[in-house]
């Protein structure tokens, strides 16, 4: 079976063109019916972060644009390319997206761990996970039905924007965005999917 980037990657190459986002979009439809698709009850970072689904590295000298632009806009241009660890990238570009801050040390997945208020999973929420050699940051947008993990909306999750499986038992930290209003929202439960086992 592909993985998403190596889908994305064949599509770009036969239309010798980046996607826009209208291809993302349906996409979107076809790969994540359940996760991809814009609810109206998610926060205004969440729907920014879903329209980012199906986004990722370019192999080769190439870099995404998105990505490699991003960093000097929010703040890090010492980075200029896709290949550096882009997780925290990508959840300050939705908070940014959304109008709220992020920490000053975003490319430090583990800046996220103290930043902003302590509070219980819910929909909106952004996770740490300690892994091998660092941490990842995510979304999370659910739990699967037998509770064991979290539905995790990331970026360089295998090099792509998706949303995957992380354990909760390795989730060392949940935090709500500073500057965000409160929510109460629960937790969707979503199918089992892929278990995230390459966030670097």
């Amino acid at each position: 079976m592909l993985t998403d980037t190596q889908i994305f990657d064949a599509i770009r190459e036969r239309r010798n063109a980046p996607l826009t986002q209208a291809h993302v979009d349906t996409i979107n439809a076809i790969m994540y019916p359940a996760t991809g698709v814009v609810s109206p009850a998610d926060p205004a970072w969440i729907t920014a972060a879903r329209r980012r689904i199906g986004e990722g590295e370019i192999r080769g000298p190439k870099h995404n644009s998105w990505i490699a632009k991003g960093w000097a806009r929010l703040g890090a241009g010492w980075y200029n390319d896709d290949e550096t660890p882009w997780c925290g990238f990508f959840v300050a570009d939705c908070l940014a997206s959304a109008g709220l801050p992020y920490p000053k040390n975003f490319p430090a997945a583990a800046s996220f761990r103290t930043w902003g208020s302590p509070v219980k999973a819910q929909l909106g929420a952004i996770g740490v996970k300690v892994r091998p050699g660092g941490n990842h940051t995510f979304f999370i947008v659910g739990e699967t039905p037998d509770k064991q993990f979290f539905k995790a909306l990331g970026g360089n999750q295998s090099n792509a924007v998706n949303i995957m499986d992380i354990r909760k038992s390795e989730t060392d930290a949940i935090r709500w965005p500073q500057g965000a209003a409160a929510m109460v929202t629960g937790l969707p439960v979503l199918p089992p999917g892929r278990i995230s086992r390459n966030e670097a």
